[in-house]
């Protein structure tokens, strides 16, 4: 499901328009970002919400949902409700245009900031019923060597809320992804926020926007491929008009060299073997002569 295929009314704190919305406001935001990594940040900067990184002019853009820098680290926050088959993936092109797009041309590659990609899962996005997935890397041939280039990537499974243990802020934000239910009063302080983007009128004549002009291309596309299926029909059509004409004309001179055959008393097997005329056909031709 799209992000603005949902009614106004029923949108939440899941869904990605009001998420960016309420991620707007800086201390809700930095403390989000605290309880899913259980750090502390003392202020950060916004890079841009819902920002379109593009690195080349000819290389795909990538839009990042929330995306914020500290003095040293970057944390782009991705609110996902479904489509999980790419996530691997997209994670690793987040992460190589984030480096891109904070790092000036003459950046020492020492000097890359530390950098965090965030999914929050509201179903399980890969299937281990886990609440976190946290991504490490590593030699495969000896553990003696760290392999730390600076980059994590965590994903987590809002719908495994009841089996985080050991930290009950966590908790408490994944089951309001989750159940849309505040527990604590980080999350009340997110439900009020959610409930105040909902009720901007200029907010949500933007999502009516983005809905009609989704609703236009849809229509579009569905036009589009009416007409195309109507002009391969067509051209079907015409194309096996001609087979069909050409093949009655092949039979109509086969019929017409048949006949001249057996006026000149050809037999109607030596007759069925030029034309290709069935024996039985040739025969009849013979006794209307």
């Amino acid at each position: 499901m799209g992000q603005f295929s949902k009614p106004w009314n029923e949108l939440t704190f899941a869904d990605n328009f009001i998420f960016c919305k309420v991620m707007l406001e800086e201390e809700l935001c930095k403390k989000f970002i605290e309880i899913l990594l259980g750090i502390e940040i003392s202020k950060i900067e916004y890079l841009n919400t819902e920002n379109l990184v593009e690195n080349y002019y000819d290389s795909r853009g990538v839009r990042l949902d929330v995306y914020v820098k500290d003095s040293d680290r970057v944390f782009d926050i991705e609110m996902q409700t479904g489509d999980y088959d790419d996530l691997l993936l997209r994670a690793r092109y987040y992460q190589s245009a984030s480096d891109v797009a904070t790092t000036k041309r003459r950046t020492m590659f020492r000097k890359l900031k530390e950098s965090y990609i965030l999914f929050v899962c509201v179903d399980d996005p890969f299937g281990a019923d886990i609440p976190i997935y946290t991504r490490t890397m590593k030699f495969l041939e000896t553990d003696k060597v760290s392999y730390n280039d600076k980059s994590h990537a965590v994903f987590y499974n809002a719908s495994a809320y009841n089996k985080v243990t050991d930290n009950e802020e966590l908790k408490a934000v994944l089951r309001f992804v989750y159940e849309n239910k505040s527990q604590s009063k980080y999350t009340d302080q997110l439900e009020v926020s959610s409930k105040n983007a909902k009720s901007r009128s200029e907010w949500e004549d933007d999502y009516m926007y983005f809905q009609d002009i989704l609703e236009e291309e849809k229509e579009l596309a569905r036009e589009t491929g009416l007409a195309e299926g109507r002009a391969e029909g067509r051209a079907e059509g015409r194309a096996e008009g001609r087979e069909a004409g050409l093949a009655e004309g092949r039979e109509e001179m086969a019929v017409l060299t048949a006949k001249n055959f057996l006026k000149e008393g050809s037999s109607p097997e030596k007759v069925s073997r030029c034309t290709g005329l069935p024996l039985e056909k040739v025969k009849e031709l013979a006794s209307k002569l």
